[in-house]
């Protein structure tokens, strides 16, 4: 019955010898420098007959294919199943040096969120499609080299799309979410004409040049609002070291005081970005329900999806017309 029950654990002998089969060739796939593919071959080898020697070998292939934080969690979680059976110390020893190794030069994403939204209910961020919870919040987090995207949801309210790039190991990373105020409305139903029945006809050329600046004012807004939040986090971090009272900001050197003039610049550049925007998107408006004659108005969708990364802050508009 022992017997029985432990080769039911591990799974039918067919499934095994696909894992082993798997194993193998991925093993010849990474000694030839066919890394990518090693690994997707391991990862089905584990997923059939889980295996500590299988993840062994995928925490290298992840290694190799500049994922050095799933390289630092697999060495990790082989070091602490070996040593909780024992069985083989020598690759407990292995994986512990290996993730010991890794852990002082992980690339490192911060997401900093704006002190408004903490608590609110229903405010969620997803990184790559994984929530990130609030304890994270404002934490280095070890990620893989590469894009990652950042995707902030307010149900029935808004939403913040944003892609950064971790381009090297050890450096971190720092995303400012801007404060909701900031975000365009998600999918926003933008007005495309009026009702046949009161002879109104296709907007007139002026509603969509005022259009044209107010999307050109909430995209500067955006922008120099996620500057503004990303020098002030640089004050907050560079204050302890060379402000005699931190909590102030007072009696600081000259670099603290060059960076908070920055930061203001920006926020006030971020406000009248704002105002020209909504000023003109109010006098479009106007325009656009005044004029024209024709068809059953239709629906067009509109973002404005500001970006954080770490050359600096972009945006990006999306629309359907």
């Amino acid at each position: 019955m022992t017997l029985a029950g432990s080769a039911a654990a591990e799974g039918p002998p067919d499934v095994r010898a696909a894992a082993e089969k798997l194993y193998q060739d991925a093993y010849v796939l990474a000694l030839e420098g066919h890394h990518a593919r090693a690994c997707e071959m391991y990862e089905e080898s584990d997923r059939l007959d889980p295996a500590n020697g299988t993840k062994l070998e995928l925490a290298r292939c992840y290694e190799a294919t500049q994922r050095p934080a799933s390289a630092w969690a697999l060495y990790v979680a082989v070091a602490e199943a070996d040593k909780a059976t024992g069985k083989n110390r020598a690759r407990e020893a292995e994986a512990r040096a290996r993730a010991d190794a890794l852990e002082a030069d992980l690339p490192r994403l911060v997401l900093m969120v704006p002190a408004s939204v903490g608590g609110r209910k229903g405010f969620t961020i997803t990184r790559d499609a994984v929530p990130v919870g609030e304890a994270l919040w404002g934490t280095p987090i070890p990620v893989d080299l590469g894009k990652h995207t950042i995707r902030v949801i307010w149900p029935d309210k808004q939403a913040w799309e944003g892609v950064v790039n971790v381009s090297k190991n050890g450096e971190t990373v720092t995303v400012a979410i801007p404060a909701p105020a900031a975000w365009a409305t998600h999918g926003r139903e933008v007005p495309r004409g009026r009702d046949e029945r009161r002879g109104v006809g296709p907007p007139p050329v002026l509603s969509l040049a005022l259009g044209g600046v107010a999307l050109a004012g909430f995209t500067v807004g955006g922008v120099c609002g996620g500057l503004a939040f990303s020098k002030w986090a640089e004050v907050e971090q560079m204050a302890p070291r060379q402000c005699r009272s931190p909590a102030g900001l007072s009696g600081c050197t000259q670099a603290v005081a060059d960076k908070g003039t920055e930061a203001s610049r920006f926020a006030a550049a971020s406000t009248t970005g704002f105002v020209v925007g909504g000023a003109a998107l109010a006098a479009g408006a106007i325009v656009w329900l005044t004029g024209g004659s024709g068809k059953r108005p239709s629906a067009g969708r509109i973002e404005i999806l500001p970006a954080a990364g770490p050359a600096g802050v972009g945006g990006v508009v999306r629309g359907e017309f």
